[in-house]
């Protein structure tokens, strides 16, 4: 049975399985949005692992996609009981310049509750100020209900996915190219790219999260390449470096194998990013990367973000082959990269503050 059959038995097919949470909430909008055309928009705000702090986790609408919170929402308080904001012109002065007036003119919030615990709060919308009574209050409550076990059931889906991936993680122990605190500044340096670009790529809280947890795996195909290569000290010969070449298509087919074993589905798990981020964060904006010589936006963003988060930490640490690089040299290298092999805007963000990039060695060093 559906989730919606809990409301409306006769439509069962109104969620479908196997979506992700967003797209879910599409649906359910579409659902209530025909009783209540005011509706504009139905949102969820949720911690996310290792985050105390409220984010927007999913939006059935494509206006606050990339944005942050609505500064309504987030007087969520401390008790589970509804919050409604009845004209939300109040807040006209708090910086909420990224989400259409026209859409909020007022909110309801409330808490989303599954197995004694509270998971986040889902907020409605609407175009109208003054609408929603306690007869809609009601008949949101109860979708806020579904929304609740559509999240913790998305949430235990990620844990899983968190638990594959540690396990293919532990492949990198078997040789010494990839050291863990590698993989873990790749991550970092990632996440920060991400998080300053999501509003110019529309990119949520649950794709910056499945980033930092799939930019660990970019090398992971190495596992099949002989450690003489690996750990050499000499420039690699033309057979060599063609052998090694061979590492994202490896990658890419113990995930495919993963994928299949596990019977992820795309939707909820990412896995196309997965995918994408193994196979292509050697390719070059000038298209002279492998290992299909893609160019420009034809290469997935999130293998391009990797790419630059990868060759940041590469220069800066100490290599069979060379000794760590100065923060300068690594800093100009960067930027007479950027624009031929790696993306302009990802190297910008990612250079622009250096001691924030020193920081994250630190913390990375201390794990």
């Amino acid at each position: 049975m559906t989730v919606m059959a809990a409301i409306t038995p006769h439509e069962q097919n109104d969620v479908v399985p196997g979506q992700g949470l967003s797209e879910q909430l599409k649906t359910i909008y579409q659902r209530i949005s025909r009783q209540y055309p005011f509706l504009s928009c139905i949102g969820v705000a949720a911690t996310d692992k290792g985050n105390s702090s409220l984010q927007l986790y999913a939006s059935s609408c494509g206006s606050i996609s990339s944005g942050k919170i609505p500064p309504t929402f987030k007087l969520e308080g401390s008790n589970q009981t509804p919050l409604v904001v009845e004209d939300m012109s109040i807040f006209a002065g708090a910086d909420d310049s990224s989400h259409p007036p026209a859409l909020f003119q007022s909110g309801l919030t409330l808490p989303l509750i599954a197995n004694d615990h509270t998971l986040g709060y889902t907020f409605f919308t609407a175009t109208e100020k003054d609408c929603f009574t306690p007869e809609i209050i009601q008949q949101m409550s109860i979708y806020s209900r579904v929304i609740a076990r559509l999240l913790a059931s998305e949430k235990r889906t990620t844990e899983n996915l968190r638990t594959a991936v540690a396990g293919i993680l532990q492949l990198n122990n078997v040789n010494e190219a990839e050291s863990p605190a590698h993989l873990r500044r790749v991550a970092e340096y990632s996440k920060l790219i991400a998080t300053e670009c999501a509003a110019a790529h529309d990119l949520d809280a649950r794709w910056i999260d499945h980033l930092v947890m799939f930019a660990p795996l970019h090398d992971i195909g190495k596992v099949f390449i002989p450690e003489s290569i690996l750990l050499s000290p000499d420039r690699l010969t033309n057979e060599e470096f063609e052998q090694v070449k061979t590492h994202t298509l490896k990658g890419r087919d113990i995930i495919d194998h993963m994928i299949t074993s596990f019977g992820y589905q795309d939707e909820l798990h990412y896995t196309n990013m997965l995918r994408n981020i193994i196979l292509h964060h050697h390719e070059a904006m000038d298209g002279s990367g492998y290992p299909y010589g893609l160019k420009g936006e034809e290469i997935p963003l999130e293998a391009r973000i990797v790419a630059v988060a990868d060759v940041l930490d590469a220069l800066l640490t100490r290599r069979s082959y060379k000794e760590a690089w100065s923060m300068q040299r690594t800093m100009e290298t960067m930027q007479e990269l950027a624009g031929p092999r790696l993306d302009p805007e990802f190297v910008e963000i990612l250079t622009r503050d250096p001691d924030e990039l020193v920081q994250i060695r630190i913390r990375c060093a201390q794990e």
